[in-house]
């Protein structure tokens, strides 16, 4: 069952201009005719979703679950869908044009009058044997920084490659000469660090964590002394 609503979706997208939705659970929604230019719906979950003449240009569904999903008409122009199940999807008069498919899964999906001009579709089986990104995906030349506090964990952390992510941990305040053993990662290797800023001492212990590869995977914080481990979803995308 959807987590979200359409007019929910409708209010993040008034209120943030674009939309990030990693990894949620979007099956089954009437989605037909948004605007979700440049959202990221990468992980999520888009089982029988309707998105019949949506706008979804530059749009990531990097491994977005979409089988029977519906794209007809829909505008996904240079959107990424590298590793995505689009088994049984109708994508009739589609528009793809530059769109990256590297290694997504098409089985019988229906791409009656659907526009190809210049997508990505070869290495398919390099990238599904090996779960690596797409080789021509461009690379970001400006990586953004996630801030996130302790308190405010509770859904999935998307970020990029070359995406940095500081978690600050009130519960543990003291300084923390050895931080690589606070954290672990259970998954794909998707995250470099822990590391200390050099500019930043005393409370709160803030941890620096670098996107290095796509996956997804928990990263457990365990301050120790009793005290409750801070688990969190790290998804992360081309």
């Amino acid at each position: 069952m959807a987590k979200y609503t359409r007019a929910e979706i409708v209010r993040r997208i008034a209120t943030m201009g674009r939309l990030h939705l990693a990894g949620s659970d979007l099956a089954g929604l009437d989605l037909s005719g948004m605007t979700l230019v440049g959202a990221d719906l990468s992980y999520a979950d888009l089982t029988e979703t309707d998105l019949t003449d949506a706008q979804l240009s530059d749009a990531s569904l990097w491994s977005a679950c979409a089988a029977r999903a519906r794209f007809r008409n829909a505008n996904l122009s240079r959107a990424s869908l590298g590793l995505a199940d689009l088994s049984d999807a109708d994508l009739r008069g589609a528009v793809l044009e530059r769109a990256d498919l590297t290694g997504a899964r098409l089985d019988r999906a229906d791409l009656t009058a659907a526009l190809l001009r210049g997508a990505w579709l070869d290495s398919m089986q390099r990238a599904m044997a090996t779960g690596a990104p797409p080789l021509r995906y461009p690379a970001r030349h400006r990586p953004t920084t996630c801030i996130l506090h302790e308190e405010h964990v509770s859904e999935p952390v998307a970020l990029r490659c070359g995406d940095r992510l500081e978690m600050h941990l009130n519960s543990l305040s003291e300084a923390v000469p050895h931080p690589s053993g606070l954290a672990r990662l259970v998954g794909a290797p998707i995250l470099s660090g822990p590391e200390r800023p050099a500019q930043v001492a005393g409370p709160p212990c803030v941890l620096v964590f670098c996107a290095i590869a796509p996956g997804r995977a928990r990263l457990v914080l365990e301050p120790g002394e009793g005290r409750a481990p801070v688990v969190l979803e790290v998804l992360v995308s081309p």
